[in-house]
């Protein structure tokens, strides 16, 4: 948990709807939680120092059920957004069913949520050990997991999809954001007409629902995983998710861990797909068929590149100058990915990314 600001209850306590949400005690102090590339913020709520001393000399035996928590987290929107508040309850929900562990909802408003506190451990601070390994192979899972019941259920956002439109849109933030106004690189028509070769190409792809934004600052370390910023899950091609965890912007993804991860996957989705003319086949990795390898890396390209918009807003308009090493590190997937598949052409197209 990162806490620069102290206790700042007195100030939320003022915003919009905060005291119409049900704390389980009253409240003694709040404190603002982690650095997110999100326009949300997040606190960490506590009880009042009362409240814990009668929790500690209380002799009463209660269920687990019944002992409230010891901390909660007061997710705060810029904003009123009922919609958003409902999009994310109800995604909530769908991966409960998918028996995917995620926040408990205790409460909402327009403008805010009141949820379980997962606890301070990211997968992304995980110490490199064995049972790091073991954490990628669960997260996998839950990819599995989240796979399979898109394909019984109905889509929390049936209005979303990762289409050709939709990833097309997201590379042309990505030249706005990360290109132009962070790089002052020009505009390129071979450039456009790459991505837009990028987008079709990747949205041909087997689909599955997807969480959208799965790396290790979303996955909280626990008893198991508990996975976070979910509400914008959606239909997406096959190794979204995959590509997500293993080409992580925010931490190095040990060798074995990405074997485990990749094994683990394959064999719980053999999914057969064709060679396209459109790019080389990549080598690796080799436990993979030719027509995976292929679709992995173009998944790899255009997601790392996407996550280059985000990190160049941020940087750029934002102002957040910690996640230019995000970038960098996104870059370095991208150019990966983009050299396995021979496209010498984008590679020139992209060269100011060399300058990160």
């Amino acid at each position: 948990m990162s806490n620069k600001e102290g206790n700042v209850w007195s100030e939320l306590r003022e915003m919009p709807g905060v005291m119409e949400l049900p704390f389980p005690w009253p409240v003694g102090g709040a404190m603002r939680l982690g650095l997110h590339a999100s326009l949300r913020r997040f606190y960490r709520v506590i009880p009042s120092p009362e409240t814990i001393s009668e929790r500690q000399q209380s002799t009463a035996t209660l269920s687990s059920g019944d002992t409230p928590p010891a901390s909660v987290v007061l997710v705060l929107y810029e904003r009123d957004d009922a919609e958003a508040i409902t999009r994310y309850t109800n995604t909530a929900r769908w991966f409960n069913e998918a028996r995917v562990r995620v926040p408990q909802v205790f409460g909402a408003t327009n403008r805010s949520l009141l949820v379980e506190d997962g606890g301070d451990l990211l997968l992304a601070e995980h110490a490199e050990t064995q049972e790091l390994t073991q954490r990628y192979v669960e997260a996998t899972q839950v990819i599995l997991s989240i796979q399979a019941h898109g394909s019984a259920s109905h889509n929390p956002n049936p209005d979303w999809q990762l289409d050709a439109g939709r990833l097309r849109n997201e590379l042309a933030f990505t030249e706005e954001y990360a290109l132009r106004h962070w790089l002052n690189s020009d505009p390129s028509q071979g450039r456009d007409r790459a991505f837009e070769r990028l987008a079709i190409a990747t949205a041909k792809l087997p689909s599955r629902m997807c969480h959208r934004d799965y790396h290790s600052r979303n996955l909280l370390v626990g008893e198991e995983l508990m996975v976070v910023d979910f509400q914008d899950a959606m239909e997406g091609p096959l190794f979204y998710d995959l590509v997500s965890l293993l080409g992580d912007d925010y931490r190095d993804v040990p060798t074995n861990a990405m074997v485990a991860a990749i094994e683990t996957f394959w064999a719980g989705d053999r999914t057969s797909m064709p060679v396209s003319t459109i790019a080389h086949v990549p080598d690796e990795p080799s436990l993979l068929t030719a027509g995976a390898r292929q679709a992995l890396a173009l998944t790899a390209a255009q997601r790392s590149l996407k996550a280059l918009g985000t990190f160049g807003y941020q940087v750029s308009v934002a102002g957040c100058v910690e996640y230019a090493i995000c970038a960098d590190r996104a870059w370095k997937h991208a150019k990966r990915a983009i050299v396995s598949l021979g496209w010498d052409d984008l590679l020139t197209e992209l060269v100011a990314f060399d300058n990160l």
